[in-house]
């Protein structure tokens, strides 16, 4: 059972450069705060734009008690949606993705057009004003191909994230590419966990042998500087985006471009390529391009394939990971790729990440945890646990 705690005295005491005591990864006070003061204020990673290519695609995504639809109309834009009827309040969409013509309530038939428009409610009233109750709607942008929603009335600019990310995206176009895999997870941890084993690589050399093998500089006892100098030029002949984002202030993207070891060309077991040039890509030498949005989005991407990574809190104990691959659209299976060597890779690493993530939990939630401090090497986990102080003390403020 938790016990009553004083969330402002947590983050009083909170060091930066020492990991969090243990309320903020076991506390449903916490992470209740979390959810009014960081996931609903911020912007979120909800899913891909090619997933839904022709109107009336729709997919669904919930965090908490928020299950959103997200859909495209009869001019190719995308909108989200409350799955929630404004007559009586019923679940519109019950798959978890589809099509849908119009979206109409199983229960007493209200129909609403793609874009939350109410088009008919039988047997209202002649005064009945439809224009009154249309879905209420969350706001959306769409980067590079990838979809992001604001639970907040008055949303961040976006601005920073489209700069940040779309530069690096844009030669993928992944609008138009093919979503090859999609698989769940659930782990026992606090979504925190996740975001902080994924903002560092003091842990690789140790658990992830296939990850080394692929990533030169992985284990951290390699200089890379004169191979990535050297990659950094040709990658900016071929007009590849190079420039390193940083998360600072109240920014949540971070983008980076690092080489992969020399011989190999994808994120694969053996290291060769595992389908044809995604987008404008024209061969296997564009390194990696590694993507962050805080608080929920993490990519990976190769020349030939993307990968993608959404990460939603369940409890302060459970989190839903989902894991994308996606591919060029003109990419056959089993002519360009195959499958269980598309994700062969990602899956042996994200099952050996699962278990540091579970691992770390377990000993939190012992009596003989208390905060300890991170390594230099760690640097961009402070960042994170920083950020997430800060957000989680503003959202606090009276």
């Amino acid at each position: 059972m938790n016990h009553k705690i004083s969330i402002q005295d947590l983050i009083g005491r909170y060091r930066s450069g020492y990991s969090l005591e243990q309320d903020f990864y076991t506390n449903q006070e916490v992470f209740d705060a979390e959810f009014e003061h960081i996931w609903k204020t911020q912007w979120i990673y909800a899913g891909n734009a090619c997933a839904i290519p022709k109107a009336g695609d729709y997919f669904l995504y919930r965090i908490l008690k928020e299950d959103i639809i997200l859909i495209r109309d009869n001019n190719g834009e995308i909108h989200a949606h409350y799955n929630s009827c404004t007559h009586r309040g019923s679940a519109l969409c019950h798959e978890q993705k589809g099509h849908a013509a119009k979206l109409v309530c199983p229960y007493h038939q209200w129909v609403f057009d793609k874009d939350g428009t109410l088009l008919n409610a039988r047997m209202m009233p002649e005064d009945f004003c439809r224009e009154d109750f249309n879905l209420r709607s969350v706001q959306v942008n769409v980067t590079g191909g990838l979809i992001f929603i604001c639970l907040a009335d008055n949303p961040p600019d976006f601005t920073p994230i489209h700069d940040a990310l779309g530069p690096y995206l844009q030669p993928f176009l992944l609008n138009n590419a093919r979503v090859a895999a999609q698989k769940n997870y659930t782990l026992i941890c606090n979504w925190k966990l996740v975001a902080e084993n994924f903002r560092e690589c003091y842990h690789c050399g140790g658990a992830h042998p296939e990850y080394c093998n692929a990533v030169i500089g992985a284990n951290l006892r390699e200089d890379t500087s004169t191979l990535t100098a050297a990659k950094a030029a040709g990658w900016k002949e071929k007009g590849l985006a190079t420039t390193l984002v940083e998360v600072e202030g109240d920014h949540t993207s971070y983008a980076v471009r690092y080489p992969l070891r020399p011989g190999v060309e994808s994120y694969s077991i053996d290291g060769k390529r595992v389908s044809i040039p995604m987008g404008k890509h024209t061969d296997y030498d564009a390194g990696v391009v590694g993507l962050v949005n805080y608080p929920n989005m993490w990519v990976d991407a190769v020349s030939d394939y993307v990968w993608i990574m959404r990460v939603t809190p369940v409890s302060p104990y459970v989190t839903e990971l989902e894991f994308y691959w996606l591919v060029d659209e003109k990419a056959v299976e089993g002519k360009d790729y195959h499958l269980d060597k598309l994700t062969e890779f990602w899956e042996v690493t994200g099952d050996q990440d699962g278990q540091l993530c579970e691992n770390n939990y377990r000993g939190i939630q012992t009596s003989g945890y208390q905060p300890g401090p991170y390594a230099p090497v760690e640097d961009q986990v402070v960042n994170f646990v920083d950020w997430y102080v800060r957000k989680l003390q503003a959202g606090l403020q009276p």
